[in-house]
């Protein structure tokens, strides 16, 4: 097995499942504009929000269209709850997610993705999206934990039983990939996802996930 090692030094990936996978700009806005509706009994346009909000808390932008501060406390709770419920069927995926992950899985190397979300919502946002045929592992957040991407993807690689060395780690932020290569893990930063830069492999375009990825030593079948 030795031999393999070295011809193929990726083993496997690690996705950020909120940012890199999935496109969640039609459902979150679709969350903002019926939660203050439910809350507010009014109707707003989330759209020109969704760009500088899109990756903050709920309370960030409702402060933005709400000016009673009074109701704020539930329009943010509307938000979260319609977030997790009905906005599920507006997810979208990033163009050229399903071609680039139709690679990795023909390159033979499991899939794992971490989510700032509870279990039961980073499992319903694959199931309805289609991307759970591609898992191996879904690391997600427990409800109240703060976001730590190191243990997420710490805890995909050991149910993966490879060394982090044998693992890319993709995301667009730089912070989480500094903490996965503290780990020992490659990081890639996806560049539509992205909000980071330096001096780390990047992939351009989900499409282009094989290509990068054969740079790095992983080896399509």
């Amino acid at each position: 097995m030795a031999g393999e090692s070295a011809s193929k030094p990726i083993r496997a990936v690690v996705f950020d499942l909120d940012e890199v996978l999935l496109d969640r700009a039609r459902a979150w806005q679709y969350a903002l504009e019926e939660g203050v509706a439910m809350a507010c009994g009014r109707r707003i346009d989330g759209g020109p929000l969704v760009e500088e909000y899109l990756r903050r808390p709920w309370k960030h932008a409702v402060a933005v269209v709400v000016a009673d501060a009074a109701l704020r406390d539930s329009c943010e709770a509307a938000c979260e709850q319609i977030y997790q419920r009905g906005a599920q069927k507006r997810l979208l995926v990033h163009d050229g997610v399903g071609m680039g992950l139709d690679w990795v899985r023909s390159a033979q190397l499991p899939i794992g993705v971490i989510s700032r979300e509870p279990h039961s919502v980073a499992l319903k946002q694959l199931q309805s999206t289609g991307l759970d045929r591609f898992m191996a592992v879904l690391s997600p957040t427990a409800a109240g934990v703060p976001w730590d991407s190191g243990a997420r993807v710490s805890e995909c690689i050991s149910y993966l039983q490879f060394e982090a060395r044998q693992c890319v780690f993709i995301s667009g932020d730089d912070c989480d990939l500094e903490a996965a290569e503290q780990l020992g893990c490659q990081g890639m930063l996806a560049a539509w996802a992205g909000r980071g830069g330096g001096s780390r492999p990047a992939v351009t375009t989900p499409a282009m996930l094989g290509p990068a990825l054969t740079a790095l030593g992983a080896a399509g079948d």
